[in-house]
């Protein structure tokens, strides 16, 4: 019977040998695998950060031409709007474009206001 117990021991002894040997297999594996998850998680958020923020950077560029532009046509039509307005540039206008002219002294009327 010793002779059998014995057998059964070392069988069991084997087990659990095997079974360490496989659980620090195991730990040998996944232990670099979960300290490297985080660190290329990281990495990954860092880049999609990046991504979005010269995505941003290209928008705001874009606007800024866009902007420049506009100040531009509008440095334009007030530039424009300063010629018209002129005394100079109406009288002007007024006789080349609608051929109009001063009235002569037998073409005024006077009106007396205190009636």
């Amino acid at each position: 019977m010793n002779s059998k117990e014995r057998v059964k021991n070392i069988n069991e002894y084997k087990k659990r040998k095997k079974n360490r040997y496989r659980r620090r297999k195991i730990k040998r594996v996944v232990k670099p695998i979960l300290c490297a998850f985080p660190v290329v998680s990281i990495i990954i958020i860092n880049l999609c950060g990046n991504a979005i923020v010269s995505n941003y950077k290209y928008e705001i560029n874009k606007l800024k031409k866009q902007l420049r532009k506009e100040e531009i046509v509008l440095d334009g039509l007030k530039m424009e709007q300063l010629e018209n307005s002129s005394i100079t540039n109406i009288e002007e206008n007024a006789k080349e474009k609608l051929n109009m002219d001063y009235p002569n002294e037998s073409q005024m009327r006077y009106i007396d206001l205190k009636d």
